[in-house]
């Protein structure tokens, strides 16, 4: 094995070295509202690592993640210092970044003719990101839907830096575990903005029916572990739910990356 093999992963890594050092920080200090942004700051340097400077004038989709991985870990870091982690007001501000992160995944479109015609994209991308922001309330969810997204993507090999930026995410979900099991509404934001972006980056691109899968689910999954658990009879319920979601999840995936 040589570094230049390890090259396209240098953003995972740096995540999550990052992201571990920051919650482990600040978890020493006592700060766990700042300890619990140590995933959003990973994962937005991981981005750009990743990806590259900042374009001025994005116009591809994964040209726009960098600015929308800073945005997020930066305004957490705004609400998480104002105090603003619960409430209904952490709810709003976080909620109108994610309608935002919509819109800028969306295109960022600025007339009325292009808005219309992003109707569909920029709702859809929308109610992605915040069934993420609801769905991922720790470190754990966000590291199993990462996970699947890694495994899924890795079957499916769609062109771009979909792979990588989902070891991104990954990376930094994992070193930011160091804060603890749970996360405020600031922490949830960079998470939901980058991991929604990674998945809705295949089907944006290429929207056939195996991107359509890997994307949507590892979503379904977290969803309908839940659902499995209550329908078995054993101390190991939670653990063999999540894993037959999981399962279900890489046979489908797999089963349609082998075509007809």
């Amino acid at each position: 094995m040589t570094l230049d093999l390890l090259w396209p992963w240098r953003g995972a890594l740096l995540a999550f070295l990052l992201a571990l050092t920051w919650a482990g920080l600040w978890r020493a200090l006592r700060r766990p509202d700042l300890a619990a942004l140590g995933a959003g700051v990973g994962l937005a340097a991981g981005v750009v690592m990743t990806l590259g400077a900042v374009p001025g004038s994005p116009r591809q989709l994964p040209e726009r993640l960098p600015v929308l991985a800073l945005a997020g870990a930066s305004l957490g870091l705004v609400l998480a210092l104002a105090g603003a982690r619960r409430g209904a007001l952490a709810a709003g501000i976080v909620g109108g970044a994610l309608l935002a992160g919509g819109w800028w995944l969306a295109g960022a479109p600025m007339v009325v003719p292009d808005l219309h015609r992003g109707t569909v994209g920029l709702a859809g991308l929308a109610v992605l990101l915040l069934a993420l922001a609801v769905a991922l309330r720790g470190p754990w969810q966000a590291a199993y839907a990462a996970a699947l997204l890694l495994t899924g993507l890795w079957l499916a090999a769609p062109l771009g830096p979909w792979l990588a930026l989902a070891a991104v995410v990954l990376g930094a979900v994992l070193g930011g575990a160091a804060a603890g099991p749970a996360w405020s509404a600031p922490a949830r934001l960079p998470i939901a903005l980058g991991l929604g972006a990674v998945l809705a980056g295949p089907v944006v691109a290429r929207g056939n029916a195996l991107d359509w899968i890997v994307s949507a689910g590892p979503l379904l999954a977290i969803w309908a572990a839940p659902w499995f658990e209550g329908h078995f009879s054993t101390r190991w319920a939670r653990p063999l739910a999540w894993s037959v979601a999981a399962a279900l999840y890489v046979m489908f995936t797999w089963m349609q990356s082998r075509g007809p």
